[in-house]
């Protein structure tokens, strides 16, 4: 037995007995001493203590290796825990404690919890009893500070025990499923019906004269089987795209710690065991229990249903499950369930097994704007294919019934069944080829080639729509930190007592600096500065050189520490007890640690003293101090006067520098104001008053290389770049002028005290600050948007500083709202934002863009992640957008100049000729060519820098551009006057008496045209036709590909293809013919720029 005693009136003079042989091997003090959470004997507060007992294991009834113990529920020297076999039930909170207990001593000789055991830890957790996060750490062998070895032995046997982190994915669409849905189009099954009897007929009225007719019902059903092949094997390597794109998109990178060192892994790689930082922003990929941190508050609505926040402590409610958005607060968590042995695993499965496949794919396969338009297109086209295969048929039919029985008189026989059939496959032929399905097939293709490439230029894609929406994109609203700027802060200055230091970009001190580091002063601020953070610069297991884990401000903070000040901020943050931490938010703009002092363990009686350091924006935190500290430790009164003096001064130092204010204020025990409960404690406005101001620090961030060329590149495409920075005016309107964004002395910063719009100077951008903009745009009664002030202001603001969340997503709603009141043509904005309240904004923007720097919540609202936070991958984004609208124009241009020629050269036949002079068997070959050859071959071209040179792409426009509409009726024209003479004139022509040698003319010659007609397809506004031709290897391999192909068919094909083979001085003709639609590309061009 084990009993934890205390003598009256002497709280921290603790006795420990025990009993069968129990050893005591460590005592020592938790990190929570001033919760007060209970009192002991006369009254006076008590701290919580943990005693770790090793028992003697030769003793039958005593299996427990360690236990970790924390406050009991006695007082007045009664017992407060049994370390016995029922005392260990009683950790895990379980009823049955002889079951539990033989369970749990079965498996400490692994890991100590099984996977169901840890599933059900968080349904019996008690917070009345005597559960510790010691016994957790302990049973999976993690050190609460170390963390897990993290070795390859280490890692294998934690995922044998417990599995890996993900979830089950559903099964990948095979291709014979592909080739199935491919072969439920309507028209296809038509043409294997067609086929199919057309054999049948064949075999069954055998006709002795020609044997070899059967070869056409063949060809049809071969040539519907490649058809099938070649669009279930495009679609098929799409899948595999959009998959791989998708197993990209879920791995996020983690914060843990793994052998004393902070490290980030994939959360593919965390296992049961790890400690994981949880922050603001994170959506949890695993089941944890907490086990440090403050003010924590997470959504579980995809558990609940609820959307109430939901607050977690580490004593309280410690225990926080994967799929869960971690609102506020930071902590720490050891990982108790991964992939399916995880809450959001267990629903996974759940949904799995009742037959709902989920949308692992994040928009990937969802249907875009573009191509429900296109489909609507493809529809409208299709219903004019109908006629016009209603009229073959019905011409071709009544003609021949006509001739057949009228004027020849002759009897039915059913061997004319085989005559009208051919007539329906004829027929339905025209139907197939003036059918334009490659029109969608050109917009998947185009997207799911973007997406790909998009990846190289550092833009993961996971909403498909954001890819062509980025091409009609007016207005580009852009963070400034990271995006802009290369987030690799420096202190660059500091005023410190009553001293400003001047310091360059490596942060070594300059020759003015003067005062000794090792003052007071500088002591205490190289504590407040490590204290207070929550960032780390760990090396790099595989380089060697430091990396910065964390908010990259704090970073820049603590390469300051251990460069100038020499300190080594891990010691200081191990030696120094964390009371509390209040995480910087948004709305406050600051962040506190309560950290206790040192303890002089000699003197139990003697109170600790309790310090907060505030750090956070200059003018919010000058603000609240009265006091400055200075170089030897002694304060003095810091009046309302000196603080502006202050502020104006460290504003005048240099312009673009981030500037924060570091404060302190040091409380007494007696002093310090307690909360009731363990959860609860003070907050952080009633411990913020009377600061002690120690040093204000500006930090320095350098522009991107290559911003200003991108920001010129937006110009001159025709779309505004609008900055929103959380910094002041003067050193936003100074980031910006270097980007380009503004003209040196050429725009109007707006002041404080506005409380209209200015009127003058109406042509000059506007650099206003987020207050001002709610300010003039907002009702202050109804808090509704003033249009026609909203409309003003954002036509002329060009910078807004001070923006919060809050003010992107007005900004947003303004622009939707303005857009749809006055019938104006709708801006189209794309929004960056990293922090977890930028998410709202994200989501409502026409595109958002979220850093991969940024939380997890701004990723997941996000439609296109940045890998490399750079403003150059938006412009890049804004190529691939509008290269999607030209490539479907191009392949829109291409296959209605086909359509055309096509239906109207068949229906023609059919009607002069009794019979289409393109066999159905040539028909599908052109079929295949102009949708799937010619939709992987042009919807695969790259953009080029003359995109830049085009508007926006309007969305409500229609896509058949009076240019392109010229360009299809000029070559339709030449090729159906070419078809003309070859169909009815070619005796004069060519001299060509044999029908099938006639036939197979017309036949190579119209294909020809398309090929090198697809070659001017590739241009659309006058470019130079041959620019970037032979560096796109696709095009080339495809295109060359179509040509064998055709010199195959035409002197190969016979009957099966309907062909003779023709001699050079014929593919001379025909190759020649095809040629001049090259030169006539050149003159359309000219005509329309005359």
């Amino acid at each position: 037995m084990l009993s934890l005693l205390t003598a009256p009136g002497r709280s921290r003079n603790l006795c420990l007995c025990f009993g069968n042989g129990a050893e005591v091997v460590g005592i020592h003090r938790r990190k929570f001493p001033h919760t007060c959470t209970g009192h002991w004997g006369r009254g006076v507060a008590w701290r919580r203590h943990s005693a770790i007992v090793r028992t003697d294991r030769s003793h039958p009834r005593h299996r427990i290796q360690t236990c970790f113990i924390s406050q009991g529920r006695g007082f007045g020297g009664r017992d407060i825990v049994c370390a016995s076999k029922s005392g260990v039930s009683e950790l895990v909170g379980s009823r049955d404690s002889d079951r539990q207990s033989s369970s749990l001593s079965s498996s400490f000789d692994d890991f100590g919890l099984s996977v169901d055991e840890l599933r059900r830890l968080p349904e019996s957790f008690n917070k009345d009893s005597v559960f510790t996060r010691g016994f957790i750490a302990q049973a999976l062998k993690t050190d609460l500070k170390q963390g897990i070895a993290g070795d390859v032995e280490d890692l294998r046997s934690r995922r044998a025990r417990f599995g890996g982190n993900r979830l089950k994915e559903p099964d990948p669409v095979s291709f014979l499923e592909l080739f199935y849905d491919a072969l439920k189009d309507f028209t296809l099954i038509v043409l294997l019906l067609s086929g199919t009897l057309s054999l049948g007929l064949e075999f069954t009225l055998h006709n002795s004269d020609d044997s070899l007719q059967w070869l056409e019902g063949a060809a049809i059903l071969a040539t519907v089987v490649v058809v099938v092949l070649v669009t279930s094997t495009t679609n098929y390597q799409k899948e595999c795209k959009f998959r791989e794109l998708s197993s990209i998109n879920q791995d996020v990178k983690v914060r843990a710690m793994r052998h004393g060192a902070e490290i980030e892994i994939s959360t593919f790689d965390v296992v049961v065991g790890d400690i994981l930082y949880v922050e603001s922003g994170d959506i949890l990929q695993s089941d944890g229990f907490l086990f440090m941190g403050d003010e924590i508050s997470v959504d579980e609505s995809h558990l609940t249903g609820e959307s109430d926040e939901v607050s977690k402590h580490p004593l309280e409610d410690p225990f926080i499950f994967s799929g869960s958005r971690v609102l506020e607060g930071f902590g720490k968590m050891v990982v108790t369930g991964v992939g399916r042995n995880s809450k959001q695993g267990a629903i996974a499965d759940l949904v799995a097994s009742q037959g709902s496949a989920q949308n692992s794919e994040n928009g990937l396969r969802n249907t875009t704007v573009l191509t429900e338009k296109l489909e609507g297109l493809a529809g409208d086209i299709g219903r004019v294919g109908v006629m016009a295969s209603l009229v073959t048929f019905l011409a071709m039919s009544s003609r021949f019934t006509f001739e057949t029985f009228f004027v020849e008189g002759a009897a039915w026989d059913w061997r004319f069944l085989q005559d009208y059939l051919e007539h329906v496959i004829t027929s339905i032929t025209v139907l197939v080829v003036a059918v334009p399905e490659g029109l969608p097939l050109a917009v998947t293709l185009a997207l799911a080639f973007s997406v790909q490439k998009m990846m190289t230029d550092n833009n993961l894609v996971r909403n498909l729509d954001a890819c062509e929406t980025m091409g009609s994109t007016t207005t580009i609203c852009s963070d400034k930190t990271g995006t802009l700027t290369a987030n690799d802060l420096n202190v660059k200055r500091i005023w410190i007592g009553n001293e400003s230091i001047d310091l360059n970009g490596e942060n070594q001190l300059n020759a003015d600096g003067s005062f000794a580091k090792g003052c007071v002063l500088f002591t205490l601020l190289g504590e407040a500065i490590s204290l207070n953070s929550t960032a780390s610069i760990e090396a790099d297991p595989n380089t060697g050189k430091p990396t910065a884990l964390g908010n990259r401000t704090e970073c820049g903070l603590l390469k300051f520490v251990s460069g100038i000040l020499d300190v080594d901020y891990l010691w200081i943050r191990n030696s120094r007890q964390i009371v509390r931490n209040y995480p910087f938010s948004s709305s406050r703009k600051r962040m506190a640690v309560l950290v206790e002092d040192f303890l002089d363990p000699t003197d139990l009686e003697s109170g600790p003293s309790t310090t907060l350091h505030v750090k956070g924006a200059a003018e919010i935190v000058l603000r609240l101090c009265s006091k400055k500290m200075l170089d030897d430790g002694t304060t003095e009164h810091l009046s309302l006067k000196e603080k502006d003096k202050l502020m104006e001064e460290v504003g005048r130092t240099e312009a673009g520098l981030r500037w924060l204010c570091l404060a302190c204020r040091n409380f007494a025990q007696e002093d310090f104001p307690c909360g009731n409960g363990a959860k609860s404690g003070p907050k952080l406005e009633a411990l913020e008053e009377d600061l002690t101001l120690l040093a204000l620090i500006g930090l320095s961030d350098t522009i991107r290389p290559e911003v200003p060329e991108a920001i010129n590149q937006c110009k001159r495409a025709g779309v505004s770049v609008k900055m929103l920075t959380g910094d002041n005016a003067e050193t936003a309107a100074s980031i910006a002028t270097q980007c380009g964004i503004l003209t040196q002395n050429n725009f109007v910063t707006v002041s404080e005290d506005l409380d209209v719009f200015p009127e003058n100077d109406s042509d000059a951008p506007l650099v206003l600050e987020g207050p001002q903009f709610r300010k003039l745009v907002t009702d202050s009664q109804t808090g509704s948007i003033d249009e026609d002030v909203f409309e003003r202001v954002w036509n002329r603001m060009t910078v807004m500083a001070r923006c919060s969340p809050e003010d992107k997503y007005v900004l947003v709603k303004g622009i939707r709202s303005l857009s749809l009141s006055n019938g104006r043509s709708r801006e189209v904005i794309a929004m960056t934002g990293d922090g977890t309240n930028d998410a709202p904004a994200l989501r409502i923007a026409d595109v958002g863009f979220a850093m991969a720097s940024g939380t997890p919540v701004a990723r997941e609202a996000s439609d296109i992640l940045l890998l490399d936070d750079s403003f150059e991958s938006i412009v890049s984004a804004m190529k691939w957008g509008r290269n999607i609208f030209q490539s479907v124009t191009k392949f829109l241009q291409f296959q209605l100049t086909v359509n055309v020629v096509a239906v109207v050269t068949a229906c023609a036949g059919a009607i002069w000729l009794k019979e289409s002079p393109l066999s159905a068997v040539q028909m599908l070959w052109v079929n295949l060519i102009m949708d799937s050859l010619a939709s992987l071959s042009l919807a695969t071209e790259p953009p080029s820098d003359s995109v830049l040179d085009l508007e926006p792409f309007n969305p409500e426009e229609s896509l058949i551009t009076p240019t392109v509409l010229r360009n299809i009726v000029g070559q339709s024209l030449f090729q159906l006057s070419v078809m003309y003479g070859l169909v009815f004139h070619s005796q004069e022509l060519l001299g060509l008496d044999d029908q099938h040698h006639q036939f197979t003319m017309v036949f190579n010659a119209f294909v020809q045209m398309q090929l090198f007609n697809q070659i001017n397809a590739r241009k659309i506004y006058g470019e130079d036709l041959l620019e970037g031709l032979f560096e796109n290897k696709l095009f080339c391999g495809i295109w060359a590909g179509e040509f064998i192909l055709q010199v195959l068919i035409v002197q190969f094909g016979g009957m099966a293809f309907s062909t003779v083979p023709l001699t050079p001085k014929e593919w001379a003709i025909c190759i020649g013919l095809g040629l001049l639609s090259l030169p006539l590309r050149e003159a359309l061009r000219k005509d329309l720029h005359h």
